[in-house]
């Protein structure tokens, strides 16, 4: 490939920023994931105890926190000044991302952690699949923007990720986790569910801007 040609798929990639968090997960999450492809039995375990913890609060399950609450860096749990006992924000993001990625990646061939794929785009791109109801699709994401509460956004969430699964296709969970701490920071919550939205919809009214996606093939 010459230079101007990797300038330019260079150009054609999302710019990737994670924060803290997503950042410590990133490692952890393509560990697993390749252990996992590559038919480790101990990934699947781990993959096994993570989704023990499903829906389940933060901290509740004691067998996966050595996976999910240490998963947080230290330097986030020290900006919980006012540690009442409680879960930290970091700590809720975490266990979500971990424990959905989980579900996702159960008994499939290709990855469910996706550098560079929003969420809000995999759910764009699954609504343009052939055989599938894009307004069902649309009727559980709008279901998502508009959940009062963070466990009503996270179980229609889970929705979609079945169904996401069910296409094997995957998305960025390290991105995902700073959505998820945003979205439980108050002030903050807003602007995800904008971005969310934006990447939702630039899919559905440009339906050809999804074939860059990889393809199965390429996701193993």
């Amino acid at each position: 490939m010459t230079t101007a040609e990797q300038t330019t798929e260079q150009q054609s990639k999302p710019y990737r920023r994670l924060g803290t968090l997503g950042a410590a997960l990133d490692w952890r999450l393509n560990r697993m994931q390749e252990e996992y492809l590559r038919g480790s039995s101990s990934a699947r375990a781990e993959l096994a105890k993570l989704r023990r913890g499903l829906g389940k609060p933060a901290g509740s399950v004691p067998e996966i926190w050595d996976l999910t609450i240490a998963a947080v860096p230290k330097s986030l749990h020290a900006l919980d000044e006012f540690d009442d006992g409680e879960p930290s924000i970091p700590e809720q993001a975490a266990h979500a991302a971990l424990t959905l990625f989980a579900a996702h990646q159960q008994s499939l061939s290709v990855r469910a952690h996706v550098a560079d794929t929003s969420f809000g785009r995999a759910v764009g791109i699954l609504a343009q699949q052939e055989g599938r109801s894009a307004d069902a699709v649309a009727v559980r994401f709008m279901a998502v923007a508009t959940a009062q509460s963070i466990d009503e956004v996270l179980v229609h969430i889970r929705g979609l990720i079945t169904q996401l699964r069910a296409a094997k296709k995957g998305f960025d969970y390290a991105r995902f986790a700073d959505d998820l701490s945003a979205l439980l920071t108050p002030g903050r919550a807003q602007r995800v569910r904008l971005a969310w939205g934006r990447d939702f919809y630039r899919i559905t009214k440009n339906p050809e801007s999804a074939s860059i996606e990889p393809t199965e093939e390429q996701g193993i």
